[in-house]
Formats: C-alpha cells, structure tokens, sequence
C-alpha cells in the first residue's frame, strides 16, 4: 500500500513538472492581466536605395566662332550745290491810275428855302428787324377803365374793349388816322342805389351802366430806342351812348320737393328800369407805346382821358381807360 501511495505521488508529480515545463513558454509571452501591453511593433520595410548618380554629358560646346564680315565701305560723297537764285526781276511801272469819275452831284437848294424836316426819314422805311411800314393795320385792345370826379359817387371802376383801324396814308410822313369801336361797362355805387330805391319805391339790389360808342382820332408816330420801340400821340372827338339798368329784388314763395315737398322763399331779381340816353359828342387824348413783334404784329399800351358832354347843362362823364392790346 505504502508503495503505491509513493508511486501515485511520483507520477502526480512527474506529470504537474510537464505541465510546468509546457506552460512555461505561453505565461512568459503573456503579461499578467491589469498591466499595459504595448502594440506589437509593425514592420516597416525600408525605403528603396535608388540614389543613383547623375550621368555624365557634359562635353565641350563646338566651337563656331568666325571672325564677322568685313562690310564697312566708305560713305558716298555728295557734292553740296549752292542754292538757286531766285532773282525776282524789278515790277513793272504802271501808269498812275486815272482820276474817278465824277458822280451827279444834285444841285444845291435855292436860297431862302428850309432844309426838309428830319421826321421824313421815319421808321416805315427802314428794312430792318421791327416796325415796317404798313398801310392799313387793324388793332384789338381791352382793358381797366378808371372813373374820375363826381362819376366816382355813382359808378365804380369797370372794364373796357376796343377794336381799331389804323391807316397811314405815307411811309415817309408818320402821321395817320385811326377808327375806333369801343364798349365800357360800370356797376353803380350802393350810395347811388338807395337814392334811386328812394325816389323809384323799389327794392333795389345792383345796377350796371353801359357805355358803347366810337372815336376819330389823329395819331402821330414817334420812334425811341431804334426801330423796336416806338412812342405815339393820338386825340379826337367821338360819339358815345350809355344805358343805365337797375335791379330790384322780390322774395317769392314756392316748394321744393324731394322726399316730401317744403315751402320756402326765393329771391328773384328783375329789372325795374332801362334808360338810355342820347348819342353824345365827346373828346380824348392820350399817349401809347408800340413794341414790335414779328412783323406786322405789334404790341402796345396806351392811356387815353375821355370827357363826354351832356346835354342840358348835365354832369360831365369823365374816365382814363387803361388799355393793352395787339396790332397786325
């Protein structure tokens, strides 16, 4: 018994030496468990040798040099020329050249005769740019008429137009006669309405008076500032007529409807009194500037006092109408 024990412990030990002895070589390789086990080294190759040295060419460069050619010549000789004589030959002596001849010289005036005017050389018969003479011209014209003395107690301040015929007989004599139309209208003063309401009974709103008439004239044209510009005088008698008309007001009753009708009162004026008088003699005289425009027209302004004479030993009517207009 005690000999197989001692075998049996032989053998277990001969057995766990082997497993020893086997193990030996894998607990070597692997590193006990908790410790840092550095990557496997990686194979890198080397690089390739390829350093090989350079190839030898270099050789001696041929050798081309030639001595250049031989091309310099002498320069031409150029023999200078003296310059031509450009020798003018003396101008020709001409004969003096003969007198002028003598032009018509007109004869001088006779003695104690007076030299013409210097109004005769007008402006009519220049040709230049501005005023050229015209026979016959036709005028259109209006503007504000200014009431003066006791016309200003019954009639205000009113308007006027005009239409006109102008005729210069001579370029060479600026003076001329002129024909006139004219027509002014005038609304009556509040002072001058009540004393009519008051003497007629009637109710009196507004009033107008009417002026219409014409004129015969003298013009005499006065050129300034060269031949755009000229100034001119004109006066004469004329005929004039005025008509009075004065208003009067009513309230009338009457309905209006829409929806449903209502009665109200409207003002309703009429005319309650038409006068007009006789054709009287009248007279004027004034002042005007004409500028030029493209021929004929021309544009003027012009002034004028006017006094109508009543008959009967009646007030004077005396306006200044103010007026602008046109002349072709």
């Amino acid at each position: 018994m005690a000999g197989n024990r001692m075998r049996t412990r032989s053998f277990r030990a001969l057995v766990a030496l082997m497993l020893l002895v086997v193990a030996a070589p894998l607990l070597a390789q692997q590193p006990p468990p908790g410790y840092y086990q550095p990557p496997p080294p990686q194979y890198q190759p080397p690089p390739p040798q390829y350093q090989q040295p350079p190839p030898q060419y270099q050789q001696p460069p041929p050798q081309y040099q030639q001595p250049p050619p031989q091309y310099q010549q002498p320069p031409p000789q150029y023999q200078q020329q003296p310059p031509p004589q450009y020798q003018q030959p003396p101008p020709q002596q001409y004969p003096p050249p003969a007198a002028p001849p003598e032009y018509y010289q007109p004869p001088p005036p006779p003695a104690g005769s007076q030299p013409p005017p210097a109004y005769i050389q007008s402006t009519y018969s220049q040709p230049q740019n501005g005023f050229r003479y015209h026979a016959l011209r036709l005028e259109l014209a209006g503007g504000y008429t200014l009431t003066e003395g006791d016309l200003k107690n019954v009639l205000h301040d009113g308007g006027n137009a005009g239409l006109g015929l102008i005729w210069m007989p001579s370029s060479s004599f600026p003076l001329g006669l002129r024909l006139e139309g004219s027509y002014s209208d005038f609304s009556h003063t509040l002072n001058y309405l009540s004393q009519e309401a008051a003497a007629t009974g009637y109710n009196l709103s507004s009033g107008y008076t009417a002026l219409y008439g014409g004129n015969v004239d003298a013009e005499l044209d006065l050129p300034m500032l060269g031949n755009r510009v000229r100034e001119y005088l004109f006066g004469g008698v004329g005929w004039y007529r005025q008509q009075t008309n004065l208003k009067a007001v009513s309230n009338q009753q009457g309905l209006v409807c829409y929806y449903y009708c209502v009665q109200v009162t409207f003002p309703v004026y009429s005319t309650v009194s038409r006068v007009t008088g006789d054709w009287q003699k009248s007279w004027n005289a004034g002042i005007g500037f004409d500028f030029a425009m493209a021929d004929p027209a021309s544009f003027f302004i012009e002034a004028r006092y006017m006094r109508i004479t009543q008959d009967q030993g009646g007030a004077q009517t005396v306006f200044v109408p103010i007026r602008v207009g046109i002349r072709f």
